[in-house]
Formats: C-alpha cells, sequence, structure tokens
C-alpha cells in the first residue's frame, strides 16, 4: 500500500493544492517562499505528538477573515453550534491505494466502503474548532492605545486557538464521500503511517554555533531503538553487550568510588557528620549507554601514524552525505522495531544537495532507493522497507536528474489586490499530456546536459546561439539603464537557456505549463528561390531579398502547416498582440526606429543598430551589414561587445522582447472560492 495523493487545505501558502505522490520518490521544486517546506511542516503538525503546534499564522491568508465573520456572528447572539462551520480548518487528505489481494493490516479501520473492486481508501484529518470549547475562542481583549480593533483581535486568537481547536481523525468512503467514520486521536494514523524527517538545517559547519558533532550523536538513536522488543535479533544482541561492557565499568568505578569517599570523613567529621542520627555515605555510580554514544562518542576519520580526524575535519559534503545515509538507517530500524509495522512510512529530505558537489548531487537523487533497498537486503525473508521519498530541492543538478514524471512544482503567485499570494503545484506526472513522449525524453536530456535552472527562475529568456547567451548579461545591462528599479532585470532572476531554433518550439508548452513568464528570441532566417539550380533550392539571403522564413521557432509560433510558407511580409505585419502567446512571448528582427532595413539574424541586426561601428555606408545597408555579418567570428564578436565595447546599441527587436520581459507577470488566477460549510475531501 501506499500514499497515492494528499490534497492540503487552508495551511499558510497551500490554500487548496493537490499532488500525487510517486511510489518511490518525489521531488519538490520551486522558487524560494513557494510553499515547499510547508508541505514538510503540515506533515509534521498532524503527525507530532501535540496539535497546539499549530498557530494562527498556519492558517492561510485567504482562511482568517473567517475567524472575523464566526467573531461578528457571535457578537450577534449567534450559537457556537451554529458558527463551528464557518471557522477555518486546515486539512490535510490522503488518498490510499492499496492491491486487490494485499492484507489490510493497519489500513483495516480506514477502509469503509462496501465496494469489492475498491482499492482506494481515503483519510481525513483537520486541526478544527471543538464544540465543546468554541465559546473560548473569542475573548475580549482590552482596548489598546495605537492597536486597530483587527489587529487586538487577532493578537487574542493567538491564545485562544490551542484551547479551543484540535485535530480530527476521519475515515472517508471514497465512493460516497458523505459517509465518514471518526476517531478518537490519531493512534490509528499513527499506527498506518510513520512519518519521519531530514531539515535543511543540519549545522555541520564548525564555524556555526550549535553542535557539530551531529554524526556521533546519531549512535544514541540508533541504541535506543536497538534496546526495543521488537527490534531485530541482531541489534538487540548488539546492545546487549554495550550494556554488559558499561556493567563492567560501572562495577570499577563504584568500588573507587567508595574507597575515595570515605577518605573524605576525616575531614566531614569536623563539621559534625556522620552523627548519631546521620547514615553513612555510600555513593552509587550509573552508567547510561545511550547518553554515552550520544554525548561521549565521537566519529573520526582514519588518520596516519595514530592521528586520526575529528568528525568536523572532514569535508562538509561528505559529512552532510554519511549524515543523511546514517539518519536513514534509524528510520529504517526505528519501522523494523515498531510492534505494529506501519503500512506507509514517508521520509521528507529537505535539500539533500547542501554542501554537495554537482555530480554528487545528481548521484544521490538517483541512487536513493537503491540505498532503501540496500538497507532492507539486512532483514531476509522480512518484507522490503515500504518507503515513500518526498524531496524538496533548489538545485537544478538534482531537479533535472530525476525524471519529469517525478516533479511537482511549486508555483507561488504574484500578489492579488489584497496581496495575497497562494501556491500552485504542477504536477508533471498530470499536466505533460500535450507533449508527445518524445519531446518530454528530448526536454528532459536537454535540461539535464544544459543544467537548464527552469524550475527556479523568476523569468526564462530562450536565445538561438552563443553569440546571445554570452551577450545577454550585458544586453540585460543596458536596457536596465532605460527602466524603473522596480523591473530592472539585473535585479530578477532570469535565467538564459541557449536552444537552437529548431528545437524552441519543444519549451513553449513547458514554459506555459511552468506559468513562467518568458522570452524567445529567434532569427528571421531569410530565404529565396534559387532558381539557377535543378532543381530550384531555397537558400539564405539578406532579408530584403528573400521571400519566406526558414525557422522552424517561429513556424510553430504561428501554428503554419507542413508545406505551407511563412512569408516574410507576413512577419513583417504582425502586431505586438500576435507575438504574445499565454506566458511568452516571441522577438525577431524588425527594422531599426526610423530605418527601412530589416535584418535576418542577430549579428547582422548588431551591425544595423551600431552602423557608426561597423563602418556602414548608407546605400544598401542592408546587404553591407549581411557582408560584413558573413565575416564575423561568433564568438570573438560577443566577447567584444560584452567586454571592451563600452556604448553599443541593443538591437530593436531585442530592447522590444526585454522591455516586456521586465514587467511583472500575468495577474494569479485566483483559486476556488472555499464553502465555509461545505466538506470537501479529495476524491
Amino acid at each position: 500500500m501506499r500514499v497515492e495523493k494528499v490534497r492540503v487545505e487552508g495551511f499558510r501558502l497551500l490554500e487548496d493544492v493537490e499532488l500525487l505522490l510517486e511510489p518511490a520518490s518525489t521531488l519538490i521544486v520551486g522558487r524560494n517562499n513557494s510553499g515547499k517546506t510547508s508541505l514538510t511542516d503540515v506533515f509534521d503538525r498532524f503527525s507530532g505528538e501535540s496539535s497546539s503546534r499549530f498557530r494562527l499564522e498556519d492558517f492561510s491568508a485567504g482562511q482568517r477573515p473567517k475567524f472575523l465573520i464566526a467573531k461578528h456572528l457571535v457578537d450577534n447572539g449567534q450559537a457556537p453550534s451554529s458558527i463551528i462551520d464557518i471557522l477555518p480548518k486546515i486539512v490535510v487528505t490522503l488518498s490510499m491505494r492499496y492491491d486487490m489481494n494485499e492484507e489490510f493490516g493497519p489500513l483495516s479501520p480506514f477502509v469503509i466502503d462496501l465496494d469489492e473492486t475498491s482499492t482506494a481508501a481515503l483519510i481525513r484529518m483537520e486541526y478544527a474548532p471543538k464544540l465543546a470549547t468554541v465559546s473560548t475562542l473569542f475573548g475580549q481583549a482590552e482596548p489598546e492605545e495605537g492597536v486597530s480593533p483587527a489587529d487586538r483581535f487577532y493578537r487574542g486568537l493567538r491564545d485562544t486557538i490551542p484551547k479551543a481547536y484540535g485535530i480530527r481523525l476521519f475515515a472517508v468512503d471514497p465512493t460516497n464521500l458523505a459517509e465518514r467514520r471518526e476517531f478518537e486521536g490519531v493512534s490509528n494514523l499513527n499506527a498506518l503511517i510513520q512519518c519521519s524527517f531530514i531539515g535543511a538545517q543540519r549545522t555541520l559547519d564548525l564555524s556555526k554555533p550549535g553542535e557539530t558533532d551531529v554524526i556521533g550523536k546519531l549512535l544514541g538513536k540508533l541504541f535506543q531503538t536497538a534496546t526495543s522488543a521488537t527490534a531485530a535479533e541482531a541489534d538487540q544482541q548488539l546492545a546487549q553487550e554495550l550494556k554488559s561492557s558499561v556493567g563492567g565499568i560501572e562495577r570499577g568505578i563504584q568500588a573507587g568510588f567508595d574507597t575515595m569517599v570515605q577518605g573524605l570523613l576525616p575531614a566531614l567529621n569536623i563539621f559534625g557528620f556522620p552523627s548519631l542520627n546521620d547514615t553513612e555515605l555510600r555513593p552509587e555510580t550509573s552508567l547510561n549507554v545511550e547518553s554515552l554514544l550520544a554525548d561521549h562518542t565521537r566519529i573520526l576519520y582514519t588518520g596516519h601514524d595514530g592521528v586520526h580526524l575529528p568528525e568536523g575535519y572532514n569535508g562538509l559534503g561528505t559529512r552532510n552525505l554519511i549524515y543523511i545515509l546514517l539518519k536513514l538507517e534509524a528510520f529504517h530500524k526505528e519501522y523494523r522495531a515498531r510492534p505494529t509495522r506501519p503500512g506507509v512510512h514517508i521520509v521528507f529530505v529537505e535539500e539533500p544537495e547542501a554542501h554537495l558537489h554537482p555530480q554528487m548531487q545528481e548521484v544521490f537523487i538517483g541512487q536513493l532507493n537503491q540505498a532503501a533497498a540496500k538497507l532492507s537486503e539486512s532483514y531476509p525473508g522480512e518484507p522490503q522497507w515500504q518507503v515513500q521519498f518526498v524531496v524538496s530541492t533548489h538545485s537544478s543538478h538534482l531537479a533535472n536528474a530525476a525524471s519529469f514524471e517525478a516533479i511537482r512544482y511549486f508555483l507561488s503567485s504574484t500578489p492579488n489586490a489584497a496581496g495575497i499570494r497562494h501556491t500552485k503545484v504542477k504536477d508533471f506526472r498530470k499536466g505533460l499530456d500535450t507533449i508527445s513522449l518524445e519531446d518530454r525524453n528530448f526536454l528532459h536530456q536537454y535540461m539535464t546536459l544544459t543544467k537548464c535552472d527552469l524550475y527556479f527562475a523568476d523569468k526564462a529568456i530562450l536565445v538561438e546561439g552563443t553569440t546571445e547567451r554570452i551577450l545577454m548579461p550585458r544586453i540585460c545591462r543596458l536596457v536596465d539603464e532605460g527602466l524603473p528599479d522596480g523591473q530592472k532585470l539585473t535585479r530578477q532572476y532570469v535565467s538564459t537557456v541557449e536552444v537552437s531554433g529548431a528545437y524552441a518550439s519543444k519549451f513553449y508548452p513547458l514554459l506555459d505549463f511552468l506559468e513562467l513568464k518568458s522570452l524567445v528570441i529567434t532569427d528571421l532566417d531569410a530565404l529565396y528561390l534559387d532558381e539557377a539550380k535543378k532543381p530550384a533550392r531555397w537558400k539564405k539571403c539578406p532579408t530584403a531579398k528573400g521571400s519566406r522564413s526558414g525557422n522552424a521557432a517561429l513556424r510553430a509560433w504561428y501554428k503554419v502547416k507542413e508545406g505551407q510558407a511563412l512569408l516574410l511580409a507576413d512577419l513583417a505585419a504582425k502586431q505586438d498582440a500576435d507575438k504574445i502567446s499565454g506566458y511568452c512571448r516571441i522577438a525577431y528582427q524588425i527594422p531599426e526606429p526610423g530605418s527601412a532595413h530589416c535584418a535576418r539574424s542577430y549579428e547582422d541586426a548588431l551591425i544595423l543598430a551600431n552602423p557608426q561601428l561597423f563602418m556602414l555606408t548608407e546605400e544598401d545597408r542592408a546587404n553591407d551589414a549581411w557582408d560584413k555579418a558573413q565575416e564575423l567570428h561568433k564568438t570573438d564578436t560577443a566577447l567584444d561587445f560584452a567586454i571592451r565595447e563600452e556604448v553599443w546599441v541593443v538591437p530593436h527587436y531585442i530592447r522590444e522582447g526585454l522591455i516586456w520581459l521586465s514587467q511583472p507577470p500575468p495577474p494569479p488566477t485566483e483559486p476556488p472560492a472555499i464553502d465555509a460549510g461545505a466538506e470537501q475531501p479529495a476524491a
């Protein structure tokens, strides 16, 4: 059995999101503050021991106004029973999937449907108000000078929410969502699902405050698991041997301490101790094996001449990898040692790339499941470790090494008119159906080879060749000189991706799926029909001489059918609105302001925009620019204009496109309105 789907409602930026979990590893990607950590936190809140860890700030911004609505109703005499459904809730719904012939085990209490062909179960967790205590939610706060009533109201809620709210657990019939079974407490959930967490903050750096011997401390946790009555026999035997060894040390210390304390008694006699009413002192020393391992055991790396290196002397990347693997070993042993083995174990790993070099990052995500299988080999004859990994990352190396189907892209919208943001989850498994399998394979391979970072960019620029890629940072700085501070491209995270004109069109559906505002810079690629050849052939030429475009990116953009010509005259007549589609805009050569000459490619466009630098003549300028462009070495020219040339003009078609890119993206689409009284478990 496994968790197939997760739906989160009302938690921070996760107003209402749904994502599929892969049977093995799911990769969470996205920009900073897009809600990735919130997914981990909401599982931690519900699987933890105390629901009081939820706070007012955990309710999504779209949910919090419901507190004011409920307060207004209470002030007007409404009974608690009539407002309880209006109050905000934080809800997580898990869709479980099991095999037809699989034993239910700890899933049994949650299977409440009567459909013998069903292989699904729904579990709904709510942080919701309790009717018995809802009246304590709205206390009367004393007025404060300079504090608005709304601020005073919410300040009071911080104290009353933990008293009025609690966790409620339901089994929901997937064939009839109105049918539910409520449980007392969360013991049934904890028996079914084990959640473990490897946080992003691991304090591995000696220069930072905190405990740096973190790897050594894991030994205490492993010993604690080994002493469990349900631990593996070999682990229990090892724990018993450690206890016996420490017991011998205790007896030796006991004898020595007794002698030393007895030696202190003459000095104590001076102070009248012991008197007739006092008992004699007898020392007893007890050593705790777990504390010894956790607090007094250090990991050393083998050195030379008997000088071994402390844990903190090894590289941070190596320490991070060892730490993660030891944590996985501890989680695995804990899973095996539980009296009733859970049906599902979910391990959340945040930012495993910390301190790892790029190649190690790529290996990590590929070998994670193999590591889990290797740990299971220590328990021959037992079922394999039923673990699902949820890995969040900011690494393009790690993200591109994963399959498309395993990626969940967290997208935080720009604030709406009320200043509220929310997160949308773009699920690659079900969201890229419009892209053929061949194109998906191409995109995945291309992004892996080029270390493309589209998942983490604010905006993107797709260029045809090396010249534009090298020059783009300099071009952005030149365009920024005429832009207001809030729109400068150099203050935004803009990713530049080099793609051939023949392949740019494969990125169009991906960019729209990511809702990533992008500029595609391509060339006209003018052609003329050389009838002197037999048969006649289309050959490249200056734009003024050509009649059609041979550019594949433009053909795909304007949906030109196979066998149909894309005429240069039609391209010249296109308006700005024709160059924008969804989140993307295309830019190709157009005449410079006040000129009738149009370039064919970037090189002659650069020459036409800077005639004085290339000593162009007025007569036949377009052909002259074309001829000079054929003589340019592309890389040398790019470096010259990127580094040496101080003042030059950006070609108009690129400047126009970058100004469009600099502006804010389209307004966000709002999530569906949530009915305060409706309960909507995921199917």
